[in-house]
Formats: C-alpha cells, structure tokens, sequence
C-alpha cells in the first residue's frame, strides 16, 4: 500500500504507482481497498479477502494485501479518524 487518499467505514483508497486497469486499460493511479467474504459453493463462510476496486470502470480484484492488516486499519481510522 502506498499513500492513503481518503477512507470511510468500509474501504480505504490509496495512490498506486500508475498501471493499466486489467479490465479497460485506463491508467489507474489510485485503488479502493475493501473486504469482502469468501463462501463455499455451499453457502459456507470460508473467510475474508482483501478486493480492489478501479475507479475507471468498477473493476473489482482480489488484492494480495492481508486482509488482517486492512482490518485494523479500517478499525483504527473508526476509533482515530484524525490520523
């Protein structure tokens, strides 16, 4: 993750070093950051991912940023939005 732009209760967006969006091709500079759930074809919980969302076009993508991690995070700018 490289520089936090804004965030709410569910999601951060932060600037990215400039690349290709792998859905439209558009330059992407910044990523919405988010969890999402992981369910068995059963309906199942399995667990929690961390997804990206482009801007350009909606494009939504698995991140390989720990989940754990964007927890807190999220966590931490509810209880301390000042930071």
């Amino acid at each position: 993750m490289s520089r936090l732009k804004s965030f709410d209760d569910d999601s951060i967006v932060v600037g990215i070093i400039p690349r290709p969006c792998g859905a439209c091709g558009t330059t992407i500079t910044s990523l919405r950051l988010s969890l999402d759930t992981v369910l068995a074809s059963q309906g199942g919980f399995l667990g929690i991912r961390t997804v990206g969302t482009a801007a350009c076009c909606g494009d939504v993508r698995s991140v390989p940023y720990p989940a754990v991690h964007l927890a807190a995070f999220l966590d931490h700018l509810q209880q301390c939005p000042n930071h």
